[in-house]
């Protein structure tokens, strides 16, 4: 098969016939077209159909509901089939033979991973602009570096055609909605070289109205969310200084249409990005554009209200963070913890940070980092004391009163500018922190009620919180505070859909836990011994999906690897394992390592990380350990949930017991795959999940921008 064409619509009803028709020419070419409808509602997989009978043309349907363009050409990218991939947006057109013009080039040149054609710019009420790919060289970083600063002409989707090998490593970012196709094409062209041709093939159209759209929603998120995506890209070789220049220009592109809509609080924020890079900062278009929002605020007569405004953060050099959790977070074994943990060594960059803990702390070690100090508000051994509240749900933990004083003792004496606390079991402690808080921010591990639906659906026999209950109390939570966390864009849209109250809900994913024990290079493969492979699955063995993971692995799985690999061997780590857990070591070829002090050497000695997770959310961070130590990761669909990994490509995926053992056996006889595997999964997360990434997130979090206010 030559070509996939991947077009990703939503309400494309309109234009979509048009885009089909323009296929036609090239239509010996095209081996398959993937139509990725994303949640329309008029009819466009419908109208899709009619024409690409009409046309003659091979059509395939696949529904998502994604939200996002770089998310749906992400879903046509892994199902497609041909050897190169052509993206044409569904309101785009092919000029006449450009298919055949950009497969010329692209066969021609075999060392390159994509060709680049012409494209003419329609819009409306203004002549058409044509834009032709000149300037290219043999030199990857420097075309990667020259198309950041806008010295190459941009490539207009559906103006280029792609090597399937090329992009099998590289995927759209699925969080952002603009920008997303540069982050994309500056990957493309940090790896490969480019053919070109001077030739349009594309007549796409441009809508002003919906681009600047784009520009004023949210627009502080979004350029924060784009800021973080370029970061991504520095793992590639691409230069920074060219990917610092990208975020202020990008600063200023929201910020002119911000001034045009007469948004100007928001376009100051914007411009003081701008003026965080010396050279655009200092540019007449940035002293031009803050001289509008100057006098725009004086024509509006905008005053600040203050007052119903909470107390400022501290915006100085030094900026306090608390960070509230029921489990000591340090030092971090697994779950939970590495969370907090990992959310304060990232808070910790910008200032002192102090991680309390409601339960006593059990190991007096501290953190290395003397910017982190470690508290606990229950002292081992102490009288039991009155709680906080006469009543409390099944998803809320026990909090004495004793602690909440020793709690309002610490804030009083560390004086934080933010207060973070771990999720909705510590709902009771948010009321009493609100006056006390400058900035309140609620950490959602998990949502919550999500989480107890799924446990409720999986075993009705089980005792769980009600998901009514637990909706209700994290609607309330969301009332109550600043801002909120989440780990994925599907725990942002879950928990979004609970609030009542506009509040910001920011993406502050998990990152590689322990990432400083761990060789940023692949490290190499575990020795083949006696036992082979060792199959690890490290978690809270207390936290009921885990326990019923452990359980499909130790009675279900293993043995279906045995028969093909009788000197399989699964180790079980984690701390608080119930009963359930233990019984498991007495099976053949199952240890069970309770709360151990250093997981380095269970890692160094794993082949595989097989997690068959049937319920749960949120985390997953097992899943980002294992592969930044270059193991493979062999898992169920809800396990990589969130976390946007590609089946076949970052992992391998699963719903079914004899899959997950079939995937396992597979790779486990065959070298080649293996190394394949370990190097796309290190690769892959140290990049995402890096600590740079992490750092901007939790930057982000806070609602800093770059220029550090």
């Amino acid at each position: 098969m030559e070509v996939t064409v991947v077009i990703p619509a939503r309400n494309a009803a309109a234009t979509i016939d048009a885009a089909l028709l323009s296929l036609i020419p090239d239509r010996d070419l095209i081996g398959e077209i993937l139509l990725i409808d994303d949640g329309s509602d008029d009819r466009t997989a419908t109208k899709a159909t009619e024409s690409a009978q009409r046309y003659g043309l091979p059509l395939e349907v696949v529904n998502v509901r994604l939200g996002s363009a770089g998310a749906a050409r992400n879903v046509g990218i892994a199902q497609a089939k041909g050897k190169s991939i052509f993206f044409l947006d569904a309101d785009d057109e092919l000029i006449r033979g450009g298919l055949s013009l950009l497969y010329d080039a692209l066969e021609r040149n075999p060392g390159a991973g994509l060709a680049i054609g012409a494209s003419i710019r329609r819009t409306r009420g203004r002549p058409d602009k044509l834009k032709a790919p000149h300037g290219y060289t043999s030199d990857r970083t420097e075309n990667a570096r020259r198309y950041l600063r806008n010295e190459l002409w941009p490539i207009a989707m559906g103006s280029a055609l792609i090597s399937t090998a090329a992009t099998a490593a590289i995927r759209f970012p699925s969080a952002i909605g603009l920008d997303e196709d540069t982050c994309y094409w500056v990957a493309m062209l940090a790896r490969y070289d480019a053919a070109t041709i001077s030739a349009p093939v594309l007549l796409y159209h441009h809508d002003e109205a919906r681009m600047a759209q784009r520009f004023i929603s949210a627009p502080r998120r979004t350029f924060l969310a784009i800021a973080l995506e370029l970061d991504r890209l520095a793992g590639l070789g691409v230069d920074r200084n060219a990917l610092q220049w990208r975020k202020a220009w990008i600063a200023q592109r929201i910020s002119r249409q911000l001034i045009r809509h007469k948004m100007y609080a928001d376009a100051a924020a914007m411009m003081r990005a701008v003026r965080a890079h010396k050279i655009s900062g200092r540019s007449w278009k940035a002293f031009q554009y803050s001289a509008r929002i100057h006098f725009g605020n004086l024509v509006q007569g905008h005053v600040p209200d203050t007052r119903f405004s909470r107390p400022a953060p501290n915006r100085g050099k030094e900026r306090r963070t608390l960070v509230l959790c029921y489990d000591p977070a340090f030092p971090p074994v697994s779950g939970a913890d590495l969370r907090n943990h990992g959310n304060a060594v990232a808070a910790a960059e910008l200032g002192s940070v102090c991680l309390v803990s409601i339960r006593p702390q059990p190991d007096p070690s501290k953190p290395a980092d003397t910017r982190i100090r470690t508290a606990a508000l229950t002292l081992a051994g102490e009288a039991r004391t009155a709680s906080i509240g006469w009543w409390r749900t099944g998803a809320e933990k026990r909090i004495s009163r004793a602690a909440l004083k020793r709690l309002e003792a610490i804030i009083r004496a560390f004086e934080p500018d933010s207060i973070v606390v771990e999720g909705i079991a510590l709902f009771k402690l948010l009321r009493p922190l609100r006056p006390l808080a400058g900035q309140l921010i609620l950490d959602m591990h998990n949502v919550e009620s999500d989480l107890a639906g799924q446990l409720q659906g999986a075993d009705t026999t089980r005792s769980t919180p009600a998901a009514y209950g637990v909706r209700r109390l994290e609607r309330k939570a969301l009332g109550i505070v600043d801002r909120a966390w989440v780990c994925s864009r599907l725990d942002h849209d879950k928990l979004a859909a609970l609030s009542r109250r506009e509040v910001p809900i920011d993406i502050v994913p998990n990152g590689i836990p322990r990432f400083e024990d761990i060789a940023v290079d692949l490290p190499a493969e575990a020795a083949m011994s006696e036992s082979f492979p060792v199959i690890l699955f490290i978690g809270h063995l207390g936290y009921q999906p885990n326990i019923d993971a452990a359980g499909r692995l130790a009675r279900a799985i293993l043995p279906r690897i045995q028969e093909r690999l009788p000197m399989a061997r699964l180790v079980l780590a984690g701390r608080y394992p119930k009963p359930a857990v233990k019984a498991l070591s007495g099976l053949q070829g199952v240890d069970l390592v309770e709360n151990p002090d250093d997981l380095r050497p269970l890692l160094a000695r794993a082949h595989l990380s097989i997690i068959p997770l049937s319920a749960g959310g949120g985390t997953r961070i097992k899943i980002l350990e294992a592969m930044a130590w270059g193991i493979p990761v062999i898992a169920t669909p809800l396990a990589v949930e969130g976390l946007d990994m590609v089946d076949g490509e970052e992992v391998l995926l699963s719903d079914t017991d004899e899959g997950l053992a079939g995937l396992a056996i597979e790779l486990c006889l065959d070298r080649m795959s293996m190394a394949r595997q370990r190097a796309r999964a290190h690769e892959s997360v140290w990049s995402r999940f890096g600590p740079a990434a992490i750092s901007n997130a939790v930057s982000a979090g806070f609602g800093l921008d770059d220029a550090g206010t």
